[in-house]
């Protein structure tokens, strides 16, 4: 199974370009208090460099109904990521990608959205406890959230453990922002290529294998 590649957080056209040239499946474009905060006129712009092939996702926090209907209608984007505990009315046909801080209760809250959903394996994105900080996420809690999702894992991943989490959770996706910075908002192309390569060694070194 191909994983789908997220890299959030670009605040220039540099990093955004070695993003994908490396092919990646999303970019993120952060409109939330960060390092890596964009004013939707910036986001606009960037938006502009980014080709069909590469889903664009306006993440934010909990903004109001208001602010999500006008980044939807500015940017056009195909996800907007929302913290789980600030989802909108569905009858507003808002495109949501829903995001779950790491915790015990984990495996609960995304199963009580799924039943919510009625959709069959919804997609969902699960973070670290502290979301945009690069604190590693407790892998132990995502064991099985899998088999009725279509799970994108997120905390803490970087090139060096990226390949160890396809191989261990294989997840849906991934996603970094942190992982792959140079400094807090600028992205290292390097980095970059390392992590995509990282993923897709990670799904070589799976094939054939039925454990």
């Amino acid at each position: 199974m191909r994983t789908h590649i997220k890299i959030c957080g670009f605040t220039e056209p540099v990093g955004l370009q070695a993003a994908i040239d490396a092919g990646v499946d999303a970019v993120g474009l952060v409109l939330d208090p960060s390092p890596r905060q964009l004013s939707l006129t910036d986001a606009e712009q960037l938006r502009a460099s980014v080709p069909d092939s590469v889903q664009l996702v306006a993440v934010c926090g909990r903004p109001d109904l208001d602010t999500i209907q006008e980044i939807h209608r500015v940017l056009r984007p195909d996800f907007i990521q929302l913290m789980a505990d600030a989802m909108p009315d569905p009858k507003y046909g808002l495109p949501i990608l829903p995001a779950f801080e790491d915790g015990e209760d984990l495996e609960q809250r995304v199963r009580q959205y799924c039943v919510a959903t009625a959709e069959e394996r919804p997609l969902v994105l699960t973070d670290g406890p502290k979301p945009g900080s690069g604190i590693l996420a407790d892998w132990s809690r995502l064991h099985g959230l899998g088999e009725f999702t279509r799970l994108m894992i997120a905390g803490g991943l970087r090139p060096a453990n990226v390949g160890d989490a396809v191989q261990r959770l294989r997840p849906w996706g991934v996603d970094v922002s942190s992982g792959v910075e140079a400094s807090p908002g600028v992205k290292s192309p390097e980095l970059i290529h390392a992590f995509v390569d990282a993923v897709r060694v990670a799904e070589g070194s799976m094939e054939g294998r039925h454990d």
